[in-house]
């Protein structure tokens, strides 16, 4: 196809890494691997990125686990809007950083990990108040909660309830939906949460 010189070809269009500081720093150059997870188990995008950092970046930045990370990935071949991994604007959070290795002089081979900023905000939010409504309204809810500004594809639910969140998280709140729901249109009684690259999904 044009524009593909091999399986998994992709072309990166942006990498940046903003530091607690606000500094912004271009990975493009460094990047040796980048590997994202989706998971119908898992209720955000996880992956990890593998840098070779001639600039001693951990010292200049420093990581701290509070960094965001701007992502956008595309296939050479495909132009459409929707076949493009963009997260310029829903940035993902750098939560970990491990296996730092000397690579040779002044020259460090490391991997961050990163996920989604909603799961970190999720982490800081509890609901602890009354919410009525049907199960994929709620589900809306607590993703607002979360300040979630993805795609969101739910499929709606049968009946209204009124719940008490007792001062849990939101994304509990929409475990609970997922095992008590019931589909507006379908038979099938089962449930999940997850994300894609795609948006959020119940």
């Amino acid at each position: 196809m044009a524009g593909l010189k091999a399986v998994g070809d992709f072309k990166l269009d942006k990498a940046e890494l903003i530091t607690s500081s606000g500094m912004v720093v271009d990975l493009s150059a460094s990047i040796l691997n980048i590997t994202i997870f989706e998971d119908t188990g898992m209720t955000a995008v996880t992956g990890d990125i593998l840098l070779q950092d001639s600039f001693a970046l951990t010292s200049v930045g420093p990581i701290i686990g509070q960094e965001y990370l701007k992502l956008k990935i595309r296939t050479p071949s495909l132009i459409d809007e929707d076949h493009i991994i963009d997260f310029t604007e829903n940035v993902f959070i750098i939560n970990s950083l491990e296996s730092r290795t000397q690579a040779g002089n002044n020259v460090q081979v490391y991997l961050l990990n990163f996920t989604s900023s909603e799961i970190v905000s999720n982490q800081r939010t509890k609901v602890s108040r009354s919410l009525k409504g049907s199960y994929s309204d709620i589900v809306k809810i607590m993703l607002g909660e979360v300040n979630c500004k993805k795609r969101i594809y739910v499929e709606p639910t049968s009946g209204n309830k009124r719940i008490v969140a007792p001062n849990i998280r939101p994304f509990d709140v929409i475990k609970m939906a997922t095992r008590e729901s019931v589909s507006k249109f379908f038979s099938n009684p089962n449930y999940l949460f997850f994300e894609t690259l795609k948006g959020f999904h119940f």
